[in-house]
């Protein structure tokens, strides 16, 4: 039976994100407005889209009211729960395939995908540029890449916020201008945003030749 956006967990999951966001505004990290910072610059997305890194699902919700058809990503299933939660309560569960795999072997044959998108997920992977190549082999010529993560001023706020719990918040380092050379390197036109405490490559993976 189909479940209703209004069901008891679904309602409860809607709270935790609201109350997480409210937490992270406080310190001075809005993440909706993050949210269509990043999908300003991503769009047009059309067709099948890919995005790596799951997470609670806030990107993706967004993701998917402008995709065809959005796969996503994550190697933990509790947190692709919560973003299957949040996607019911949005309506957009029906245009969401949720896949638990481990990004650096992609299950997909080249040129799968109009397009492969990333928020926030590339400080939490260990080998990001395997991940990448990956994201470019599945993607068709004329496709494009997103990637979008925390500014240095982005990260300063969530480390606070998690010291303010009693936590750390290890992460990754990429220098998106070292990406964008990288990208450059391989043929794909590339365009550097940053605005509302998120760094955004967006790239262009080549046409095929005529």
């Amino acid at each position: 039976m189909k479940r209703s956006a209004h069901d008891p967990e679904t309602l409860a999951n809607r709270r935790q994100i609201l109350k997480r966001e409210a937490r992270l505004r406080r310190f001075g990290y809005d993440s909706p407005a993050a949210v269509q910072f990043v999908l300003a610059q991503a769009l047009p997305l059309r067709g099948k889209v890919l995005e790596i890194g799951t997470g609670k699902g806030r990107f993706l919700v967004r993701l998917a009211r402008h995709a065809g058809m959005v796969t996503t990503v994550d190697i933990a299933a509790e947190e692709q729960r919560c973003a299957r939660l949040n996607a019911r309560y949005a309506g957009v569960e029906e245009k969401i395939r949720f896949v638990v795999r481990d990004a650096v072997r992609l299950a997909w044959r080249a040129g799968t995908f109009d397009a492969a998108v990333t928020m926030n997920a590339m400080h939490h992977i260990a080998h990001f540029k395997r991940v990448l190549r990956e994201m470019l082999r599945v993607v068709k010529p004329g496709g494009k890449i997103v990637l979008a993560d925390f500014s240095p001023r982005g990260f300063q706020i969530i480390a606070r916020e998690h010291r303010a719990e009693g936590k750390t918040h290890p992460h990754e380092h990429y220098d998106f201008r070292e990406l964008r050379r990288w990208l450059r390197g391989r043929g794909l036109v590339t365009r550097l945003r940053k605005g509302c405490n998120q760094e955004v490559l967006v790239a262009r993976v080549p046409p095929a030749a005529a």
